[in-house]
Order: structure tokens, then sequence, then C-alpha cells
């Protein structure tokens, strides 16, 4: 039989130089979205749900928040088949809780979008 094992570090050590923060650096909430038509969630770590606000803004609710509104967040968004663009996403407004994105044409700021699919991770520490 197999026996499953759980490693539990709070840092790895290297060899020579500073020790690295494992927990810091790991990704604390991630998804895939569809946000054409109504906005869903095709698959996340540690997100609630997804509100659509109007075409191309959303707000995302985490499962468990962040200790600072103030994290890293990196989005990624496909080539939109109906207008033949590729979009870029932004955000809006961030809460321990919840943060507010945007996605537009990155030829025209100004025309919002709704993409499928959208991804993101958001890094940070948990609260």
């Amino acid at each position: 039989s197999i026996m499953a094992s759980i490693l539990k570090v709070d840092s790895i050590g290297k060899t020579s130089g500073s020790t690295q923060d494992t927990m810091a650096g790991l990704a604390k909430i991630l998804a895939s979205l569809d946000t054409t038509g109504t906005a869903e969630i095709d698959n996340s770590f540690n997100l609630t749900s997804i509100t659509d606000n109007g075409t191309g803004d959303f707000t995302l609710t985490f499962t468990n928040d962040l200790s600072s509104a103030f994290s890293f967040c990196s989005f990624m968004c496909a080539a939109n088949a109906s207008f033949d663009d590729e979009g870029s996403a932004h955000v809006i407004s961030r809460a321990t809780g919840t943060h507010r994105f945007g996605v537009t044409d990155i030829h025209n700021a100004a025309d919002a979008f709704d993409y499928d699919p959208v991804m993101f991770t958001i890094h940070g520490d948990l609260a």
C-alpha cells in the first residue's frame, strides 16, 4: 500500500544566502473566468463568487480574506472572437475580501469588453 505523508515547513533554507519564506511566495487566490454573458467561475482556488457590474467590470469575492488590500495581481485575457481583439485587465479597487477589476481592449482602453477566459493570480498574505 502507498502511504501519504505531509511535509510542513515555514521556510526553506538555501545552502548559501538568505532563507526563502515558502508561504509568502504562493498564490493565495487564482481563477479562470468566463466573463461573457453571465459571468462565471470556470475554475478557482479561494474564490467564492464573481459579480458582474456591467460590461468589462467585475468584483471578485474571496473565500479567505487577505491580510492587506495591497496584494499583487496578475491578469491575462484571451482574444475576444466576437471583436477580434485582445483584452487587458486592470484593478479598479482592492479590499481584503474583494477585488474589483475591469477589462478593456488593449488598443483602446475606453472600450470595455467581456472576455473568455480571463485568468488571474493574487499573491499576498492571508488574514
